[in-house]
Parts: structure tokens; C-alpha cells; sequence
């Protein structure tokens, strides 16, 4: 049986208003009934910031309200007409009922009188690409309880994730509102350990699974702080050619991490008109999106290759990254260390730049590792860095046969942490093929 319910107020929207309202939420072409992690995360993550039982992203047509994302809610959709965010859409800002059975609006609402029994809501409207109050971004507590202006500003910045997901193809446009958002969130909580540590955990979710088969991409990301700059992943462009990639912003810390964060969702996004194939192209839509001016003066560097399975060769272009290392070898007794070609200028610090793309060959069971320059910028007793050479030097004497690149290199790591000598962000990315 439908719920019903008497409205205590009118809930009428101008029709003409409302018809560019649906038109733009169907623009979006978001399927109700597919899944996607990007939303996933965020509502999961949310759920357990706030220590709410329930969380969703919900969508409002015509006569009903269905839910894209949610943690902790069993429907799939409800009708329009008994829903809380009803009245959440038609606002600019957050609506917040701590205790919705004293709120004159919603106290006779089923959801409230009735089962889940409903005490908290807090839901924030998202806008589409047009301006439109498209959806709703909610919180619900089956318990009361208070949200300061503090929770609000929280609360307003996981929403602008979301719209930042809805809007992907606009996500070039509205990165710096994004990132001006959660710089002012920071402020607000006086960087409290554990906001960094919610935030740490949203940057993880980030990072993809590794990768076996044909291709096999293993990864290792250890920050120096709560939250770094670095960053890495793949894509599969199409059955013959896969990218992978990593990156390193400069600093550390919140603003660090979330500029990283975008620049890994362009680098798997679905981009309008950009050849992911193409290293060079790559490279430059980076450096023309991420100018130092419009990010708070931080820019980064990114080695970005493209291997193909028929060629057995890989085409990469380096913005200002270490040289990767490069392991052939020659049956089963010997193997070949080579350092490959250093990388161009750095992306965000001048408008117009020349990185060029370098093919190198890609044998049967060859090793390929790039890392950040933490892994080998480690401090000695004089508390000075080492450097490239020295680090080189290490894996030229120490790599038996039988061991890979990678153990070698993580073997490095080890020896550095026990010395307790990392002051910086390190990620290593092994890319290998079957034999």
C-alpha cells in the first residue's frame, strides 16, 4: 500500500522552472538501477564521519525520488509527494531538522510516525550543471540530535564532492570552487587530527586495486602525513593499449592531497575530446587545467605512459618526474638495469610547455618502476637527502637474479623506515607483463 500523507504546506513548483529542472537531471543520463563507486564512496564515507546510520544521494522527477547512491536505506525509490528532500530541493541552502517530531512541517510524516522512524534529517540540495536543484545529498538518524553551523559547513563540503561527480564533465571548471570549499573546511575544524584522517581514508578509496593478467600493475603509496600529495593509476584504453601513471604534487597535507584527488579523476575520467593514448596530449590538458595561479601556487609532476600489447613497447611523456628504471632480462642468468630518459618541465608553473614522448621497447617479462622522489630522498645521520644516483647505485649492487625490481626496491624502503629517515610522501608503481 502507497503511503500517504496531508501536506502541511503547498507543494507546487513553478511548471516552467520545474520542466528545465527535470530536462537538466535527465541531461545527466545518471542510470538509477547501475551502481558506481564514485557516489558509493562518498555516501559510505560520510555515513561514518558523521556516525549516522543512514546516507544517500537521491534524485527528484516528476512524482518520485530515487536513490543514485545510499548507505543504510533499503528502498530504491519513494514517492516524490512523502518525501523529506522534497522540501530540500526547493532551497539554496542546507535544511536541517534535529528533531523532526516537534518540526511543524514533517511531525505527522509516516517515515516519522511510522517505521524507520525518523528523528534526523539533513539534507543539502545539489545543482547540475545549469544551476538546477537537481538532487539531495542527506543524512538520516533514527536518534535526535543537535548540528551545529560547524556540521553544516562539513556536511555542504561532502555535498560539493558529490556535485563535483554529477558534474563530471564539467569537473575541469569546478575544481577550484572544490578545493576553495574544503580549504575553508579545514579552517573551520583547526585541522582536528581526525579530519585529517576521514580525509586520508577518501584519498585511499581513491587509489585502484592492482592489476593481474596479461598486464599486471602491483603499487605501494605510503604518505609522510595523514595525507599526501602523490597519486597513481591505471586505465585500460582498449584491448591492444593501457595507461598507467604517477604523480607527486608538491607539500603535504590537505591542499596537497585534494589537488592530487582532481588531478586523478581527469586522468580517469571519460575527457571530451582528450586522446588518453597520447601521452603529450595528456600531458598538456593537465598543465592548461592545473595552472600554480588557479591552485594556491602548487604544481606537480606526472610520468604518464601507454603500453601496447602488440607493439611490446611503451610511449610515456615525464613532466618533471624521476626517470623510471627499467629491468630486462636476458634468459635466466642475467638481467639489464637501465635508467630511461629524464622528464621535461614541471605542470603548472608556465602556461605553454614542451614534454616529449619517448618509445621504448617492452620485452616479455621486462619490469618497469616509477616513483616519487620520497622513495629515495631519505635523510642519513648528517640529516641530508640522498639522492637518484646513490639510490640507483643501491639497486645496481643489491638486486640478486632471483629477486625483482620491485622487492629491491621496497627492500630500500624498509631499510629507511627502520631508520626512521622519510620526510616525504613515497609511491612506487611496478608495470609488468607475463613471460
Amino acid at each position: 500500500m502507497a503511503l500517504t500523507w496531508d501536506l502541511p504546506e503547498t507543494n507546487v513548483f513553478d511548471p516552467a522552472l520545474e520542466a528545465d529542472r527535470i530536462k537538466a537531471l535527465r541531461s545527466l543520463e545518471l542510470l538509477e538501477d547501475v551502481a558506481e563507486d564514485r557516489f558509493d564512496r562518498v555516501t559510505q564515507l560520510a555515513a561514518e564521519f558523521f556516525k549516522v546510520p543512514m546516507a544517500y544521494v537521491a534524485f527528484l522527477e516528476e512524482d518520485r525520488q530515487w536513490f543514485k547512491s545510499k548507505f543504510g536505506v533499503c528502498s530504491i525509490a519513494t514517492q516524490r509527494n512523502i518525501s523529506l528532500c522534497q522540501y530540500t530541493i526547493r532551497r539554496t541552502e542546507p535544511l536541517i531538522i534535529p528533531d523532526a517530531t516537534v518540526d511543524p512541517v514533517v511531525k505527522n510524516h509516516p517515515m516519522i510516525t511510522g517505521e524507520p522512524h525518523i528523528r534526523f534529517y539533513a539534507g543539502v540540495p545539489l545543482t547540475g550543471p545549469g544551476g538546477q536543484n537537481i538532487g539531495t545529498f542527506c543524512l538520516l538518524d533514527t536518534k535526535a540530535r543537535p548540528f551545529p553551523p560547524q556540521q553544516v559547513e562539513q556536511l555542504k563540503a561532502f555535498a560539493t564532492i558529490v556535485e563535483r561527480e554529477i558534474n563530471l564533465a564539467g569537473i575541469i571548471q569546478t575544481q577550484s570552487e572544490l578545493l576553495l570549499t574544503r580549504e575553508e573546511l579545514v579552517k573551520t575544524q583547526d585541522r582536528l587530527k581526525h579530519e585529517f584522517e576521514d580525509a586520508a581514508k577518501y584519498v585511499r578509496l581513491m587509489l585502484p586495486p592492482p592489476l593481474a593478467g596479461r598486464e599486471s600493475i602491483d603499487w605501494h603509496f605510503e604518505p609522510s602525513l595523514h595525507l599526501g600529495g602523490d597519486g597513481l593509476g591505471y586505465r585500460r584504453i582498449n584491448s591492444d593499449q593501457i595507461a598507467f601513471y604517477v604523480l607527486d604534487v608538491t607539500g603535504h597535507g590537505l591542499g596537497s592531497a585534494l589537488l592530487a584527488v582532481t588531478a586523478l579523476e581527469l586522468l580517469r575520467a571519460q575527457v571530451k575530446g582528450l586522446d588518453f593514448s597520447k601521452p603529450f596530449s595528456v600531458i598538456e590538458r593537465l598543465n592548461n587545467t592545473f595552472q600554480m595561479k588557479n591552485h594556491a601556487g602548487k604544481f606537480f609532476s606526472v610520468w604518464y605512459g601507454v603500453y601496447s600489447h602488440s607493439m611490446r613497447q611503451i610511449t610515456y611523456a615525464n613532466a618533471g618526474h624521476p626517470p623510471a628504471l627499467l629491468l630486462t632480462r636476458d634468459g635466466c642468468c642475467s638481467s639489464v638495469l637501465t635508467k630511461t630518459a629524464p622528464g621535461g618541465p614541471t605542470l603548472g608553473v608556465l602556461p605553454e610547455i614542451v614534454v616529449p614522448e619517448t618509445t621504448i621497447d617492452f620485452p616479455r617479462g621486462s619490469e618497469l618502476c616509477l616513483f616519487t622522489d620520497g622513495l629515495y630522498e631519505t635523510r642519513d645521520i648528517q640529516k641530508e637527502h640522498g639522492s637518484y644516483n646513490e639510490f640507483l647505485a643501491y639497486l645496481q649492487k643489491e638486486m640478486p637474479i632471483e629477486k625483482s625490481l620491485y622487492e629491491t626496491m621496497l627492500q630500500w624502503l624498509d631499510q629507511a623506515r627502520a631508520r626512521r629517515s622519510i620526510d616525504d610522501d613515497v609511491t612506487l608503481l611496478r608495470f609488468m607483463t607475463k613471460r
